[in-house]
């Protein structure tokens, strides 16, 4: 049967937070968040492991976040509640795979706003110095000081209300947008080398192209949608609603990103860097790249042109320093609906459910800030960050393409106003593209990462205590430690280019992978539960 939708269309939750958000203000919401500080390190970045090629680089993300990723619109439209992305594991898997899917992923939200605060400090350097240390390429005690303060300022933001901050954000986002777009088009017309793309090759190595993806920056870039999920609680007729807004903010990011990525490549002058044609790696160490490769350009344009990019120099560093800015209250305002959720599934203290008069979860936000400060101090550099909770992000992905044909098992009388189309094909797919990206990642980042997804069981056991160890489901999950573990000891064994010992040779490790994938595919769909984890209606609002 249906259940009855009214009580979450009009505006009200059971749980205290407020539907105050317009699709307009979702999609803004979205694209906000994609277009901050991925746009002004890693559309130069990838160039380092694929040249030119980076460009399809990121084609084929955009093309493997819609794989993994669409399913979160028939998740978010089936359960519009707040932090969906963290809890969707647990109606398919239960307590202990719910908390591993979502750990993995609050680890993913908690960080960003530190990685987000550190791009705006570490280009407000162009302008004051003092901020930011170019030789160890970390940030000063002052610079630290300034990203704690730009996220002090987000949470007091945050605290009026989803709606208030949806309209400031609006507007910042389409400031941002403009910005992008007036430099993809404006910058080909004046300064475009297209033997950029073929000296000395287009594509230095086809194994480049995909660990580029995750190790630097592009999948990171890519994580704008995640935010509208999770904000499903709190957005204006959800149901029908969700899947348009997720869709607009993908095709939106992707354009964008896919747009940059040209222009960078384009407008590279070898002379001006005083560099041999095709030394990428250089491109991509520049601490600002775009601005950096105007200025190369600047001693071989008329002095018309000249000025123009010297003006431009100015307007994207500017860019640079609040771009992120904006980017850094998205994902802030994320990570405390992820908190948010995680206490509706007890998996933290009630006290994280408390909302404020504006609709607010005030101390799940707090505690976003001193989660993100806690990142921050000890790690004051965006490459140090990026790397790590993108591996923990898709080690959620994995886990919710499995959800996809587990949920419609489960859960078939519960209205889906988008559908994905052959989930078990679709499940099957995400699942095995999930598993590369992680590997792609190199070792030992995947270690590091996935051993900081797996050290959520501890934490667990907090949960299992309150519980009496009852009602665990642990043998519809423990597949999903052992493939964790499975993917750290093949990413040390693997092929060379990926960082490992080279046991399994490439490209014999991406054969190796592709079977590893489909067999605990397999696991995963016969492990899961044969009846509801709990009821329809609670699942609803």
């Amino acid at each position: 049967m249906d259940i009855d939708k009214t009580n979450i269309e009009t505006g009200k939750t059971k749980t205290g937070l407020k539907r105050g958000m317009t699709t307009h203000d979702a999609i803004m919401f979205g694209v906000g968040g994609a277009v901050g500080s991925g746009i002004l390190f890693a559309a130069a970045g990838g160039t380092a492991y694929a040249g030119p090629a980076v460009i399809i680089s990121w084609i084929l993300t955009a093309a493997f976040i819609i794989l993994v990723t669409l399913p979160f619109a028939e998740y978010s439209a089936m359960f519009p509640r707040s932090g969906i992305s963290a809890r969707i594991a647990y109606y398919s898997y239960g307590s202990y795979g719910g908390f591993l899917s979502g750990w993995a992923l609050l680890i993913w939200a908690a960080t960003i706003p530190a990685i987000e605060a550190v791009a705006v400090s570490t280009y407000a350097s162009f302008y004051f110095p003092f901020l930011y240390n170019s030789k160890l390429a970390i940030l000063t005690g002052y610079g630290i000081l300034l990203s704690i303060l730009l996220m002090l300022g987000f949470f007091a933001l945050n605290m009026v209300g989803i709606a208030r901050f949806g309209k400031f954000n609006k507007v910042l986002t389409w400031v941002k947008i403009g910005i992008v777009v007036g430099f993809i088009v404006i910058l080909p017309l004046f300064i475009f080398h297209p033997s950029d793309f073929t000296t000395p090759t287009f594509a230095p190595s086809i194994g480049g192209i995909f660990i580029a993806i995750p190790a630097s920056g592009i999948l990171f870039a890519f994580g704008g949608y995640r935010q509208v999920a999770d904000m499903a609680g709190e957005v204006k007729n959800p149901s029908k609603t969700m899947p348009k807004i997720i869709g607009s903010v993908l095709a939106i990011q992707s354009l964008l990103y896919i747009g940059m990525a040209i222009v960078i490549v384009g407008t590279v002058s070898w002379a001006g860097f005083n560099k041999p044609a095709g030394d990428w790696a250089y491109v991509a160490a520049r601490g600002s790249p775009l601005a950096d490769i105007m200025r190369a350009n600047i001693p071989f344009v008329p002095a018309g042109v000249g000025g123009l990019l010297t003006a431009l120099i100015v307007v994207f560093v500017l860019f640079a320093i609040f771009s992120p800015g904006g980017t850094l209250g998205i994902y802030l305002t994320g990570s405390s609906r992820i908190i948010f959720g995680y206490s509706e599934e007890n998996a933290l203290p009630k006290i994280f459910k408390k909302t404020n008069k504006h609709g607010a979860p005030y101390v799940a936000l707090i505690l976003s800030v001193i989660l993100a400060i806690i990142f921050l101090v000890p790690l004051p550099s965006w490459y140090a960050l990026v790397d790590f909770v993108v591996v923990a992000a898709v080690a959620n992905f994995a886990i919710a393409s499995l959800s996809l044909p587990v949920l419609r098992k489960l859960y078939p009388d519960v209205e889906r106003p988008f559908k994905i189309p052959y989930p078990v094909l679709w499940s099957f797919s995400a699942f095995i593209i999930a598993t590369y990206l992680i590997y792609w990642a190199t070792y030992p980042t995947t270690m590091y990462a996935l051993g900081a997804t797996l050290a959520g069981s501890l934490i667990f056991l907090y949960q299992a205590y309150k519980k009496d160890f009852k009602n665990l489901n642990l043998k519809n999950s423990i597949w999903i430690p052992l493939y964790l573990i499975g993917l750290i000891v093949l990413s040390y064994f693997g092929g060379t280019p990926t960082g490992g010992t080279n046991l399994i040779a490439y490209p014999y490790d991406y054969l190796v992978l592709v079977f590893y994938a489909a067999a605990f595919w397999a696991i995963g769909l016969k492990s899961a539960p044969k009846e509801k984890v709990m009821e329809t209606d609670v699942l609803v609002d």
